[in-house]
């Protein structure tokens, strides 16, 4: 007599593993940035000031280095990793470092900007297929693509990759940044991205860049363009709020915690310098790999993110529409020279925001809104 056990589904079973990981405050994703290198220079991009041969030569970590951490993330218990870059494909050892990481069982996502696929880096996909590949679209023709790329001749290389990657039946996820380069034709780049069986997915925050560079704010939408597109019967529900909760809502935040995301809790970020935080962006914290083990740099690193707490009376740590704000209080110390301070230009797109959602007047709550 058998006894089938019953199926579990790939979304409860995560859901069981990520919430045990944070009971216990151990982390269970890592993102590692395999480099700075790119063949491309988006305007909006934050890593491109680090896109310099020298800084690649002198820096970045070597093969050797990687499969080290990579095994040191697996002994912590690390079940998701994230390559990202910088493009992932300009490593020359890019499938020795996957290949590595798929011995070890990882759950394995790949960000890149789909120019640099070939037959080879496909055929090698296909035989050992990533959890999920997302690659940007920044736009439905190559004048809108080309520009915010910065090289003539990458939307034609991004949908070759496209054209390669259906060829061997590899699902992939586009996802674009809404700016003022590409904000004319919303609509056809949603027609486009549709028609590669992807759902629509578009984000509307841009950042400085890591080295403090505040050129790619130059390319923001206004607030009130962004709540426009995100409220938008068409594309609407393709729009995320980065900091929102499921029923958005007004009301102050729940502690004076600096870092109210996940920053400390769910995972590590290692950048390509080898540098481990809790996140992209943040640099209040980091330990260096080179001179120390991940469970070391973890136990010092995430301890000194989750006891930082506002010290100021800045009006983010009492501010009523917060739910809708994408703050990061670590591009902010770049943008404005203080985590702890506000920036008119998320203060008012949080506002709008609040106001689109819960279509009525939100009083701005520091007063500065024209």
């Amino acid at each position: 007599m058998s006894c089938a056990l019953p199926a579990t589904r790939y979304q409860d079973f995560s859901r069981q593993i990520f919430e045990k990981r944070v009971s216990q405050g151990k982390p269970v994703t890592a993102q590692v940035e395999l480099t700075y290198g790119c063949n491309l220079h988006c305007v909006h991009c934050y890593t491109d000031c680090y896109n310099r041969p020298d800084l690649i030569k002198q820096r970045e970590l070597p093969t050797g280095e990687i499969i080290r951490i990579l095994n040191e993330l697996y002994e912590e218990g690390i079940l998701w990793v994230c390559f990202t870059g910088g493009e992932i494909f300009v490593r020359k050892d890019f499938m020795e470092i996957y290949g590595h990481a798929k011995q070890k069982g990882f759950l394995i996502t790949l960000y890149t900007n789909g120019t640099l696929f070939t037959e080879k880096i496909v055929d090698f996909l296909k035989e050992n297929p990533p959890f999920s590949i997302e690659i940007s679209c920044h736009g439905a023709t190559e004048e809108t693509f080309d520009k915010v790329t910065q090289v003539k001749g990458s939307f034609k290389r991004f949908l070759k990759g496209l054209e390669l990657l259906q060829s061997r039946k590899l699902s992939f996820k586009l996802k674009s940044s809404a700016m003022t380069i590409n904000c004319h034709e919303f609509a056809a780049l949603k027609k486009f991205i549709e028609s590669f069986g992807c759902k629509f997915k578009m984000d509307s925050y841009i950042y400085p860049r890591l080295n403090g560079d505040l050129e790619p704010a130059r390319y923001r939408l206004s607030p009130d363009e962004i709540a426009k597109i995100e409220g938008d019967e068409a594309t609407g529900d393709s729009f995320c709020l980065s900091k929102n909760s499921a029923v958005p809502r007004l009301g102050p935040p729940a502690n004076d915690d600096l870092f109210r995301c996940g920053c400390g809790k769910t995972g590590v970020h290692i950048n390509a310098w080898g540098q481990l935080g809790t996140c992209t962006w943040v640099y209040e914290a980091r330990s260096d790999l080179k001179q120390k083990p991940v469970r070391e740099a973890i136990n010092e690193v995430f301890p000194k993110i989750r006891a930082m707490k506002y010290q100021s009376d800045s009006p983010c740590r009492t501010c009523q529409v917060h739910h809708f704000c994408d703050k990061m209080p670590s591009t902010f110390r770049l943008e404005a020279g203080d985590p702890e301070k506000p920036l008119r230009h998320f203060c008012d797109t949080a506002v709008a925001r609040a106001e689109q959602t819960l279509q009525q007047k939100v009083p701005h709550p520091y007063g500065i809104r024209d």
